[in-house]
Order: C-alpha cells, then structure tokens, then sequence
C-alpha cells in the first residue's frame, strides 16, 4: 500500500473519528448520571483519534487540502446525521450551501496541484526564511 493510500484512510479515520463526536455532543448535552460519564469517555478517545489520524494523514496530504476535506465532508457527514436522527429539516439555503460544499472539496481534490511539486517548484519561499536571511544581514 503507497503511503498516499495510507494518509488517505488516516484521513478516513479522522472524518469518521469526528462526525461520531460530534454527532454525539447532542446525546451528551441530554444525558446525566453515568450515561453522562461514559458519553464524556466517548468523546474524549473519538476527538483524540481524530486529532491523532490527522497529523497522520498530512504526512502525506497538504495540509490545507486535509483541512478542506476533513471540514467540509464533516459538515455534509454531520448534517445528513442531523437530518437522519434528529429530524432536522435543511431549508433551500442550506442545501445549496452543501452542495458548494462538496463541489468544492471535489473539485480541491480532483484539480488542485496543492502539494503537487509543480506547485512547490512555484510556490514563493517561506515568509520564515526570508525573515531568517533579513536577521542574519
């Protein structure tokens, strides 16, 4: 398995790790007593996997592109879960807006060169070098 592949499902995990959290938050704002508690544990391992797979995953993946990803696919997990379980009902503004949603994130993934070494090759150097050589004259 390529290590693209590998960060890929990291990043797998860490949609999966998060939208369980934080699908979850509404049973544990209605919850008390021990169920409170084992909620609580619940929630403390899924966003430590989550934060855990994602500094996995942008080994491999550009960081901005993990990010978009992770955010917006989170959003569209989390809302069909609302819709699915809490009866929430998305009106015609929050629809459109999940579909750009996930245009966008198709096409960062499908189009993008982020991380690509054409994108590196052009991309201007790092504000912190060049801070570095400022200093150093």
């Amino acid at each position: 398995m390529s290590s693209k592949t590998k960060c890929w499902l990291w990043m797998l995990l860490v949609i999966l790790s998060e939208t369980s959290a934080t699908s979850t938050l509404k049973m544990f704002g209605n919850s008390e007593g021990s169920t409170k508690m084992l909620l609580l544990v619940l929630l403390i391992a899924l966003y430590c996997t989550c934060y855990y797979s994602l500094s996995r995953a942008v080994k491999d993946i550009p960081v901005g592109l993990a990010y978009a990803t992770w955010s917006g696919t989170g959003i569209l997990v989390v809302s069909t879960l609302g819709m699915a379980f809490y009866g929430q009902h998305p009106d015609t503004a929050a629809i459109i807006g999940m579909a750009v949603i996930a245009s966008g994130i198709v096409i960062m993934n499908l189009f993008s060169k982020m991380g690509s070494e054409a994108s590196e090759e052009d991309a201007p150097a790092a504000p912190v070098a060049s801070m570095d050589k400022n200093i150093a004259n």
